[in-house]
């Protein structure tokens, strides 16, 4: 029998996990729901469910740019919770710092970095494990290089 998630549990048990943290609810159902969006977006993780695997696919100017093939649902939402997560932390720190990275951009500096880090690491704490301790010991890294 397969343990097989369709996208749309993937969905809601991302939805789920994300209500934890202290993003708003809309922002994190736009992030979600690019999972169904047929336009692919530079940089964010698609899923597609196979049969007994999941495709993951990252897309950079419309060519795919990294294929991972998955077998475990958690890490799929766990890779989705990565991307959802920190593009979250990064938009609000372009709101807080009053800039959009089109027009005016964003100093990287040590501290900025530091406070993305920290927003980050906070969302995966009220999260919880397994999901906080992959984070902290570097899992879509792992995720994105394996064969």
């Amino acid at each position: 029998m397969s343990n097989m998630l369709s996208k749309q549990q993937l969905a809601a048990i991302l939805l789920e996990l994300l209500e934890r943290t202290a993003f708003h609810r809309e922002q994190m159902q736009n992030y979600v729901n690019r999972m169904f969006e047929s336009f692919k977006s530079d940089g964010v993780p698609y899923v597609e469910c196979g049969k007994d695997t999941y495709i993951v696919r990252i897309y950079e100017r419309g060519l795919v740019s990294l294929e991972k093939r998955v077998k475990q649902p958690d890490e799929v939402i766990y890779w989705l919770l990565e991307d959802s997560i920190f593009t979250a932390t990064h938009v609000g720190l372009l709101e807080r710092y009053g800039v959009d990275n089109k027009q005016t951009h964003l100093d990287y500096t040590n501290e900025v970095m530091n406070e993305l880090n920290r927003g980050v690491q906070e969302a995966f704490q009220q999260i919880g494990d397994p999901y906080l301790h992959w984070h902290q010991t570097g899992k879509r890294q792992e995720l994105e290089g394996m064969k």
